[in-house]
């Protein structure tokens, strides 16, 4: 019922071709897996409610893995920015990705969540402390998570939801009238996602 909802936040998910991203959306929105899902063409999109701290959002959700996309989200970008810890190649490209948010973003206090995805497999390559460090230079939230066995995925979206309802501008209440307290978030800087993430 759209009296219960707080606000819509509008987010994003971006990375190299075959990182996840699709993945960790369908694990999130309708919990399944698939192994042999294929690559996205363009832009996948989907929404779904969450409930964080008592406050419910509706989030409208986009992924993709061509950059010349993001001009036309840069209004109102919130990023995950998603790479395979068995491909550093992907890591890699992470500064491009980047370079290309700050070239198009129309603001300067998005939230971005960097997201180490595919730590269910043995063949990783880089390390935790790896993506952290890249995070803390960023100044973007961090969690490694795992969309076939959901390790971290609902965390993720919590965390970068909480972190956007506490940054004054990067919402708006659906009832003008009605007013929410920033005050009444939680400022705590923590989550409930226990290990795997870390709020910077």
């Amino acid at each position: 019922m759209n009296e219960d909802i707080l606000t819509t936040l509008k987010i994003l998910i971006i990375g190299e071709s075959g990182v996840g991203k699709s993945s960790l959306l369908l694990r999130f929105t309708d919990d399944t897996f698939d192994p042999e899902i294929g690559a996205t063409i363009g832009v996948d999109f989907k929404v779904k409610t969450l409930a964080v701290d008592g406050n419910k959002a509706k989030l409208a959700i986009w992924v993709s893995s061509q950059s010349y996309f993001i001009p036309t989200f840069r209004v109102f970008l919130n990023v995950f920015l998603v790479y395979d810890v068995t491909r550093r190649e992907t890591f890699a490209k992470l500064d491009n990705w980047l370079n290309e948010l700050d070239t198009y973003c129309t603001r300067n206090d998005l939230v971005k969540m960097l997201v180490g995805n595919k730590i269910d497999k043995e063949d990783r390559e880089l390390e935790r402390e790896e993506g952290l460090k890249f995070a803390r230079k960023h100044s973007m939230l961090f969690i490694e998570a795992s969309a076939k066995t959901r390790d971290g995925v609902q965390c993720a979206f919590e965390e970068l939801v909480e972190k956007i309802l506490q940054t004054p501008g990067l919402w708006e209440s659906v009832h003008k009238t009605r007013g929410v307290a920033l005050s009444e978030l939680s400022e705590t800087g923590q989550g409930g996602c226990g290990a795997y993430c870390s709020l910077l």
